[in-house]
């Protein structure tokens, strides 16, 4: 039976409304009144068409609605809260929520550098379909480095508190390049941007092997039933860091001011991974797509 280590994204759903906060923030600096704002607040709602971790898709996954609200202080402390809500279909229900506070930091003035450390708590039901009814906490954290907005380089790391199985370490490095489409609005910041990603996942990971195994029967009564040997199937947990996913997406996003509309879709090549169900390889490619609007004030 093989047991996929997987992470959950909640840091990545953040990063977004940081983009949105970062994007305020800059239409703002010719506005004197606003110098003296110390504290925004992003509401987004996200869709996912296929809830996924790491790169990894499970035989239970499901499309889900996520509405996020988060709390971004300018000094970087920040504390977001997600919702999940399992849209598929009749069996459609409330699964739970996480809350994250964390930092955003950076190494220099122009903002290259930097990166964000975080952990999350999540409280979702114990039946639920989706993976992270089995996650306790994350501990998660990231460094980016953009130099001269060529092209920019993302490594994060992320460590899972399970409640039940081993914990895991999901780790990703990623390039991305973003790039304006078409611009207006306030110092020509509003407008179309699209932002083509590369996705590298690797982690720990834990499955049982099943061997067999062969002893001499001793006794008469088993050589009568059994003759000369008996083979006999164990199942052995094995625990391994590999490479897990390749993931491909392209987000378009189109700002309006404070608004942020997004849509990103994604090509995903999991490595490594079998169906529990009947131990067999499951390494097809697939495809999902989230969409999404958030607001900042």
């Amino acid at each position: 039976m093989y047991r996929p280590g997987l992470i959950a994204i909640p840091l990545i759903l953040l990063l977004l409304s940081f983009k949105a906060y970062g994007q305020q923030l800059k239409a703002d600096t010719t506005v004197k009144k606003q110098a003296s704002k110390t504290l925004y607040v992003n509401a987004g709602l996200l869709y996912l068409s296929d809830l996924t971790y790491a790169g990894r898709k499970d035989a239970s996954s499901v499309p889900v609605l996520l509405p996020t609200f988060t709390l971004i202080s300018t000094k970087g402390f920040f504390v977001a809260g997600i919702g999940y809500f399992d849209v598929n279909g009749s069996k459609s229900a409330a699964e739970g929520l996480s809350i994250t506070p964390g930092y955003v930091f950076s190494f220099d003035k122009k903002k290259e550098f930097g990166g964000a450390i975080s952990a999350t708590k999540y409280f979702i039901t114990d039946n639920s379909p989706i993976i992270l009814s089995s996650f306790n906490a994350t501990i998660d954290g990231q460094l980016h480095y953009n130099p001269d907005d060529i092209v920019k380089l993302t490594v994060d790391a992320s460590y899972r508190f399970s409640k039940t199985g081993p914990n895991d370490v999901i780790n990703d490095a990623e390039l991305s390049k973003e790039i304006q489409l078409t611009k207006s609005g306030k110092n020509n910041k509003d407008g179309l941007k699209v932002t083509p990603t590369v996705t590298l996942y690797s982690g720990t990971q834990s499955f049982y092997k099943t061997s067999d195994s062969t002893l001499n029967n001793s006794s008469i009564l088993k050589n009568i039933l059994s003759p000369g040997q008996t083979t006999t199937t164990q199942n052995q947990q094995v625990r391994q860091y590999t490479i897990l996913a390749l993931s491909g997406s392209l987000q378009f996003t189109y700002v309006i001011k404070t608004w942020q509309i997004s849509f990103t879709p994604y090509l995903i090549q999991p490595y490594h991974q079998v169906n529990y169900a009947n131990n067999t390889p499951q390494n097809g490619s697939y495809f999902l797509f989230t969409t999404g609007v958030s607001v900042t004030f």
